[in-house]
């Protein structure tokens, strides 16, 4: 037998949210959102400070200020949403901070550059504003 490792690496613990983020975003179009997020991000961003949990994060929040079904119910509140969540995220771009959903002080851009940052947050703004000016952008995807 073996003696074992007496460090404190053997007492850690791992904090997961994914059981209550699969329940909050368990409505169909909550996940076709996240979907179509992560389209437009590996479609439109050069550069990857925007992960999949950032954009996940962002959803949450995004059904915090909109908690009714009727909010996300059909193309048109989809679409409103989707703005949205792009607005929230050209807003942590430029603020260089993304707070985690349930750890509000953790930045999920910690550690990223200034200069990675601000060139998606131009490159966010520039699909926001195609968005809001061709309703039928989408439609590609």
């Amino acid at each position: 037998m073996k003696d074992k490792q007496a460090s404190s690496e053997g007492d850690a613990w791992i904090i997961s949210f994914t059981e209550a983020e699969d329940r909050l975003l368990q409505n169909g179009t909550r996940r076709k959102c996240l979907s179509i997020l992560k389209t437009l991000r590996d479609r439109n961003f050069d550069t990857i400070p925007i992960t999949n949990y950032v954009l996940k994060s962002l959803i949450l929040y995004e059904c915090e200020k909109h908690p009714n079904e009727h909010e996300w119910s059909d193309e048109q509140t989809l679409g409103d949403r989707l703005n949205g969540i792009l607005l929230q995220l050209i807003s942590c771009l430029q603020c260089r901070k993304c707070p985690h959903y349930f750890l509000p002080n953790v930045d999920l851009f910690k550690g990223k550059s200034i200069q990675t940052l601000d060139y998606a947050a131009k490159q966010c703004w520039k699909l926001t504003r195609e968005m809001l000016i061709n309703s039928h952008c989408l439609d590609k995807l």
